[in-house]
């Protein structure tokens, strides 16, 4: 049987590959005319936002902040939401005993006069000023203070005014500074998230929205299908998944149809040197791109394609588009993407070799425009070559071409070293913390309505100790079908053959390299659905109110500080996200370690002690958060007389003693602080989860007894036979009727229906696992944001207050164990090793009694 092949000559268009549209109405389940309904009453529309764009709209000339997002709805198709009505702003502190009037004229009088760093000024006509309370975030405050907050109709304006006072502040003494909060200085989209709690990650309802022609600005999107232009109030996060259940499948709503594009390129260097070809050298040529097309949570592809520049045979697998050159091959790529329209690209290593190869090669071929405007889900957004290197492709213009750039192993730095970043005036590429000495240097082409992830800095990040970083590696550890087996040396030959001509059986030996590339763009695929994480993604990025590509790019410093944003502005206490210019060299107390008995404990077991959560624990406990500290001995007295009960910290730094005092909650939800209140409730959706969990584990472990001897037998095998000899080696009571219970539902279905069930019980597992996951790392990563003087959020009496009590409740649970006859072994921060007292074992002693008794020796 002979596949599809399309010769493609250059053109603007590129005839006969299928759409999202096409794939997104093939088996919808009818939801697509549900969906054409909705939309046409005006009702409700699920969304499915998974990247993000920050954008302005003219009124009355007047350039005001938007957002886009990308996503698909829920039969698939892809579209674009704008949304309006954004407050842009930040907020200064009215100092205690001044006059309002007096101090809003001093602040526009520095605002009028001032120029930012670039020599911008403010148009003092468009900022609008409000007077509001709220409590700040350092020291404790019984009630809220006056703040004055700035509104400007942009982000550019906002910057400009913000860093207008941050000169000011840089030649003033520091008690005529203007104090100020809400003042992120980087991507607005975050704060705007955190303050009006919209979803970034997960499903949204849109609502009152203007739609396709009907909105101003409207330009078509040639990846979107659907446009909605909506104002911030009638977007809104989904939080009950069984409110869309009415109307929409349970399938299409718990597993979304984002569409993912896998993609592997193979290039050639005809000097002949044995190296791996670069894109500086004009010998150099990409002459094969092998992609799949996804659903996010599923391994089998939707379509193959095949892209080479030479004749090839045909497979029925996929679609071959036959180029003829480099540039007919580029081109051809950027019409597939615009076919497909990705929300997310998946590539291993990509961000190493494939994308920096792809945008040098364009550039020099004079494409890379021409593919941007085809590929870009922005239709407003006009780019020339040059804007594009500078604003849109994450790895600088300054020497993408240099010998080092391409070589796959050379992308790998030591934080501590630094990451060698080349001083360009475009954006840096991105460095993915792997460890916190290890880091990886990512490059790609940002486009708008895609979310671009590397596969290996995933992999990475799961697997951080690995020495060990390929492909095949990866495949192996998971337990999937390894690459297909050709030497680079094999694959240059081929293609070099084909190329000129001189084997009547260069068809067909490309035919392999093309298996061999698409084989390896799968692959993608496969490894993150096999690990889930995609979705562990979403749900890291769900809690902090920040993106899909925040979740995979940034550490998880950023994202703490989000969330401690959006419940701080939830309990109207006002925050500033600038960090000092001061960096902290001393160490404060640390974790307590008893150091380990040498020698080998052979004669009785060791057992563990573990504090469940100790650091999150103390936090709550003592009420330990910035809003509930004092810092002062008169104060500390002050509210003592108050009848307030104090937490004392007490610890040196540097030599000298550093003291502070928490006001304790005495267990009443009002009086605790915003740190334990964010805990508390992490804690409990936890526990929550977990709880759910274990049922569902059981559930998951007990069908995966039938499906792995269902697989070892074969399919001729009913399952009701199958679950039968299952039951029958157990021999357990309690447990055979345990089983039983949960297998006798699956006795009279088909092995195709049980493959499905088996599969839906997995993904609900990896579901809620990630989001308990996603919970747990946000748990214990609270205690670090507040020793890191990296972050806003840094105190350090609240850092060594938690370290300090960490050191004595372990001191603590030491003593009392040891007057209780254990002995320690070794002792780290939250868990001690110990050996019990032989009184323990008296009952065992006496059953086995030296290998006389009733017990067995390995029983014993």
């Amino acid at each position: 049987m002979e596949g599809q092949v399309i010769h493609y000559s250059g053109e603007n268009y590129l005839n006969s590959i299928p759409t999202r549209d096409d794939i997104a109405v093939e088996n919808d389940e009818g939801v697509t005319a549900v969906l054409e309904d909705a939309i046409s009453k005006h009702q409700e529309i699920p969304f499915m936002p998974v990247d993000i764009e920050e954008a302005r709209e003219y009124i009355n000339q007047i350039p005001y902040y938007v957002l886009r997002l990308y996503g698909p709805l829920i039969n698939g198709q892809k579209a674009v939401v704008t949304i309006t009505g954004i407050k842009v702003f930040f907020d200064i502190r009215v100092p205690d005993n001044t006059s309002i009037p007096k101090f809003w004229s001093k602040v526009k009088g520095i605002l009028s006069i001032g120029e930012d760093s670039s020599g911008g000024t403010v148009n003092m006509n468009l900022i609008r000023m409000e007077c509001i309370k709220a409590y700040p975030i350092c020291g404790y405050h019984a009630e809220k203070k006056l703040y004055l907050r700035i509104i400007t109709p942009n982000k550019d304006q906002r910057f400009t005014t913000l860093d207008i006072i941050s000169s000011y502040n840089s030649k003033t003494e520091q008690e005529s500074r203007l104090e100020t909060a809400s003042d992120d200085s980087g991507t607005y989209y975050r704060k705007v998230a955190r303050e009006y709690r919209i979803p970034l990650s997960r499903w949204g309802l849109i609502s009152d929205y203007k739609y396709n022609f009907s909105a101003p600005y409207y330009t078509k999107s040639k990846l979107c299908l659907h446009a909605f232009y909506v104002h911030i109030d009638n977007f809104r996060s989904v939080d009950n998944l069984e409110s869309l259940y009415k109307t929409y499948p349970l399938s299409l709503t718990i597993r979304d149809r984002t569409l993912v594009l896998t993609w592997d390129i193979e290039a050639y260097d005809s000097c002949g040197s044995g190296k791996l070809p670069e894109a500086k050298d004009d010998t150099a040529q990409a002459f094969m791109i092998g992609m799949t097309i996804h659903w996010k949570d599923d391994p089998v592809p939707l379509k193959r394609i095949c892209l080479v520049d030479v004749k090839t045979k045909s497979d029925p697998r996929w679609v071959t588009i036959i180029c003829g050159n480099q540039t007919n091959l580029l081109k051809a790529f950027a019409l597939c993407w615009k076919a497909f329209a990705p929300d997310i690209q998946l590539g291993f290593n990509d961000s190493g070799y494939d994308w920096p190869f792809i945008v040098e090669k364009t550039r020099k071929l004079e494409v890379l425009e021409w593919m941007v405007q085809r590929m870009s889900a922005n239709p407003h957004k006009k780019a020339n070559t040059n804007s594009i290197l500078t604003w849109s492709y994450f790895g600088g213009t300054g020497e993408p071409s240099s010998s080092s750039f391409f070589r796959r192993n050379s992308r790998w730095g030591n934080s501590q070293q630094g990451s060698g970043h080349r001083k360009t005036i475009a954006r840096d590429s991105i460095n993915i913390k792997i460890d916190p000495r290890l880091s990886f240097e990512s490059s790609f082409l940002k486009l708008p309505g895609c979310v671009p992830i590397d596969v290996c800095a995933s992999f990475l990040q799961l697997h951080p100790h690995s020495k060990k970083r390929s492909l095949e590696f990866f495949l192996e550890k998971c337990g999937l079908d390894g690459k297909a087996n050709m030497p680079m040396s094999s694959l240059w030959k081929y293609y070099s053959e084909a190329k000129n001509g001189t084997s009547g059986s260069s068809a067909k030996n490309m035919h392999g390299v093309a298996d061999y590339c698409i084989i390896d763009a799968l692959h993608c695929q496969e490894l993150m659905v096999k690990c889930n994480i995609i979705n562990d993604y979403r749900e890291v990025a769900s809690i902090a109110y920040i993106s899909l590509f925040d979740s995979h790019y940034y550490a998880i410093g950023m994202k703490v500080c989000n969330l401690l944003g959006a419940e701080a502005w939830a309990q109207d206490i006002l925050f500033s996200m600038r960090i000092s210019n001061q960096r902290e060299s001393g160490k404060y107390p640390g974790a307590y370690v008893f150091p380990p008995e040498k020698g080998l404990e052979n004669k009785r077991p060791v057992t563990g002690l573990d504090f469940a959560s100790l650091y999150p624990s103390i936090i709550m406990a003592y009420n330990l958060s910035p809003e509930k500290m004092i810092s002062t001995l008169s104060e500390a007295d002050k509210l003592k007389r108050e009848n307030k009960v104090l937490h004392s910290i007490e610890f040196k730094y540097k030599g000298n003693p550093v003291r502070a005092w928490t006001v304790r909650h005495g267990n009443k939800s009002d009086q605790k602080g915003l740190f334990p209140k964010i805990l508390e409730n992490l804690l409990n959706v936890r526990n929550k989860m977990k709880a759910q969990l274990k049922p569902l584990g059981k559930k998951k472990d007990h069908v995966g007894k039938v499906k792995s001897r269902m697989e070892e037998a074969s399919e001729s095998f009913s399952v009701a036979s199958v679950i039968k000899d299952v039951l029958s080696s157990i021999e357990d009571k309690n447990e055979h009727a345990e089983i039983a219970n949960t297998l006798n539902p699956f006795i009279s279905l088909s092995y195709d229906v049980f493959r499905k069930e088996y599969s839906s019980i997995c993904f609900d597992y990896n579901s809620l696992n990630s989001k308990q996951k996603a919970v747990k790392l946000y748990m214990n990563s609270f205690y670090g944001e507040t020793g890191n003087s990296n972050s806003p959020f840094y105190k350090l009496e609240l850092a060594g207050g938690v370290t300090s009590a960490g050191q004595e409740n372990i001191k603590r649970v030491a003593e009392y164990v040891k007057k209780k006859g254990f002995g320690i072994k070794y002792g780290n921060t939250d868990s001690l090793y110990l050996t019990c007292p032989d009184f323990c074992y008296e009952k065992c002693d006496l059953a086995y009694n030296d290998g006389k008794g009733a017990t067995s020796k390995l029983k014993y």
